[in-house]
């Protein structure tokens, strides 16, 4: 219910009722009421609080819905173009977004590997971005601005536009993966940054390589030679990620068992140093943490399928559509606009945004096109006046305004 202000013509005339009543008890007492009241005034009236400023509750009230009609021709940004597969719906090209109908019908927008170069559909235009491979080796730029050779600099490589473009490193320094010369501690031998106090072929300076001594031990013991530390050459050095554990190298090397832990990345034993052994269940591995102790895939909540020809062998047996409820549990391939799906450890393919399995038949995937189909437009049978010629756009019926209704 609407609040109700009263007009302080009202108030006046209730105080002035009031003061008939005092003055019949009180005669001698006089009270002023204000300005006089005129019997033949128009009646009170009263404001309603929900209306607009000036009065008019019109101007809150809900406007009267328009009379919707079946619209028959394509809007704007919408055409009836070819398409590759399945039939061409009227209107069931987006001319603004579809890569292969941007702005016009057969109008692509292409690929240009050789420049590194893409186009994408934005707004109807193709506009023209940089191209670069799945791997982080390569980060293409535009640096000149011109389009004739591409995306012609790589700033992870190139020294005049090292990270970014214009950036230049000083001239005997090289851009090694976006940034100039080489981290602290290090310098640069041939293309490669290298530690002068460990390397064994550049020992405290580039070329210098470590040699084995002419007194050394007729038959070195395993993974034991002598090589660089602290940059200088003639130290007794274990071999690759071996170790000596046991400490018998410094004190008899040739009468010793070399450095017998052959890999200190998976003995269990010695595992990531020497002395640190794994519990029962545990293996020695690194999981991109550093090597330690561990169950293999447990801090992922996954499992460890050791069988399957892939390199992350850790997998999700809930989710994983190829390790779908177990290891090597591979779903069925997907049809057409459909996604292999596992969903908690069952085989369940999906259709792709927009699409579905109108028919029932799995052998043809999710074969209809919800968005454009005047059939099943947004919804399995849902469908648009197909006799009047009314398309299906983007998951709708097209309406527009009747025709009569804007002449009013």
């Amino acid at each position: 219910m609407s609040a109700i202000r009263y007009s302080p013509l009202i108030v006046l005339t209730v105080l002035a009722a009031s003061a008939v009543v005092l003055g019949s008890g009180c005669a001698e007492t006089s009270i002023d009421l204000g300005e006089y009241v005129d019997a033949n005034a128009p009646p009170p009236s009263f404001t309603d609080l929900d209306a607009g400023a000036d009065g008019d509750a019109s101007t809150t009230s809900p406007q009267a819905p328009q009379n919707l009609c079946i619209a028959t021709e394509c809007p704007e940004g919408f055409a009836t173009c070819a398409a590759e597969n399945g039939p061409a719906y009227k209107c069931g090209t987006d001319l603004l977004h579809d890569p292969k109908n941007c702005g016009a019908c057969g109008h692509e927008c292409l690929v240009y590997e050789p420049l590194h170069m893409s186009s994408r559909c934005i707004e109807g235009v193709c506009e023209l971005e940089c191209m670069n491979s799945s791997s982080i080796t390569e980060d293409r730029r535009n640096c000149n601005g011109v389009v004739d050779d591409g995306c012609e600099v790589d700033v992870l490589s190139d020294r005049r536009n090292c990270g970014a473009c214009g950036k230049a490193c000083p001239a005997d320094q090289p851009c090694l993966n976006g940034k100039c010369g080489c981290p602290a501690g290090k310098i640069l031998c041939g293309d490669k940054c290298i530690d002068p106090k460990t390397n064994d072929e550049n020992c405290g300076a580039c070329g210098n390589a470590c040699e084995q001594p002419a007194d050394s031990c007729e038959q070195m013991p395993a993974h034991v030679y002598y090589g660089c530390m602290g940059g200088t050459c003639g130290h007794l050095k274990c071999g690759g990620t071996s170790a000596d554990c046991n400490n018998d190298v410094a004190t008899d090397l040739c009468a010793s068992d070399g450095c017998e832990v052959e890999d200190i990345r998976t003995d269990p034993n010695n595992c990531g140093g020497c002395g640190i052994k794994c519990k029962d269940g545990e293996e020695c591995i690194d999981e991109g943490f550093g090597v330690e102790c561990a169950v293999r895939c447990s801090r992922f909540g996954k499992v460890y399928c050791p069988d399957i020809p892939a390199l992350d062998q850790c997998v999700d047996f809930l989710t994983d559509p190829d390790n779908c409820g177990g290891c090597g549990r591979v779903c069925p391939k997907a049809g057409a606009n459909e996604i292999r799906a596992c969903k908690k450890g069952l085989c369940a393919n999906e259709c792709v945004t927009g699409f579905a399995d109108c028919n029932a038949d799995t052998s043809d995937g999710c074969e209809t096109n919800l968005m454009a189909h005047p059939a099943n437009c947004g919804a399995c049978g849902n469908r648009c006046d197909i006799g009047a010629g009314q398309p299906c756009v983007e998951g709708e019926c097209l309406m527009t305004t009747c025709k009569d209704q804007e002449t009013h």
